[in-house]
């Protein structure tokens, strides 16, 4: 059991509760329509109800496997505290968002707004981007750069911009930055492209509650073909964990 200093200590790494209703003033209120602001204010309800179950259970018990749980909203809530307090983010970590569809579709959204066109006219190009995170000045034109991406079962070849064999005992590898860009038009699926699901956590299925799968990504197949990888089961994560 541990010490009411270390159970402290424990407390002092929850990140505090976001004011949303002075946030939503802040950044414009309920006059504005933008769909990312409304996916930011959700991801702050969401996140704002986990701070007050941490600090709760950190009040009751000192057990050792809270230690490691409080980590968590830490990191992830970094995110949203630049995007409020700075800017919109020049690049997103999918994984950072506990309804990662919603994002995306909000997306989608703000694309069709701006264009002045219809949603479901709307599908997706996935350009790779061989920069560093840090290296990236400006936000994307349209979408958004991704971060933060896994392969399991391949590894990504920057010589090329493609899909090659993994290394030995390598059971997932980093992916550099995607462009997940909005495009106008029917999606026309380009020669030699492998169509990669990307799920939430190595666990595909998921449950009833909460779906593993989020989006198919378009990747360039190398020296195989589609079926092999297909065969391989690849597929992007965006987390490694459970």
């Amino acid at each position: 059991m541990f010490c009411s200093a270390q159970v402290g200590l424990m407390k002092e790494m929850v990140p505090g509760f976001f004011n949303l209703r002075q946030i939503k003033k802040n950044m414009g209120g309920r006059s504005d329509p933008d769909a990312l602001k409304t996916v930011l204010y959700q991801e702050i309800e969401r996140y704002n109800k986990l701070i007050g179950v941490l600090t709760s259970t950190l009040g009751d018990c000192g057990k050792a496997v809270l230690g490691f749980v409080v980590v968590t909203p830490a990191l992830e809530v970094i995110q949203m505290k630049g995007w409020i307090e700075k800017e919109l983010p020049k690049v997103f970590w999918l994984a950072g968002f506990t309804y990662p569809t919603g994002f995306l579709t909000a997306l989608l959204q703000t694309t069709a707004r701006k264009n002045g066109i219809a949603i479901d006219t709307l599908t997706w190009e996935f350009p790779i981007i061989n920069e560093k995170e840090e290296d990236v000045k400006v936000p994307a034109k349209e979408g958004a750069y991704i971060s933060g991406l896994y392969l399991e079962g391949a590894r990504w070849k920057s010589e090329g911009a493609c899909l090659t064999e993994p290394l030995p005992m390598e059971l997932t590898s980093p992916m550099p930055l995607v462009w997940f860009k909005p495009t106008d038009g029917k999606k026309k699926t380009g020669k030699n492209n492998y169509a990669c699901p990307t799920y939430m956590y190595p666990v595909r299925t998921g449950s009833r509650e909460r779906p593993s799968y989020v989006i198919t990504v378009d990747l360039k197949c190398g020296s195989a073909n589609a079926e092999f990888w297909t065969k391989r089961g690849v597929a992007l994560l965006l987390s490694t964990a459970t």
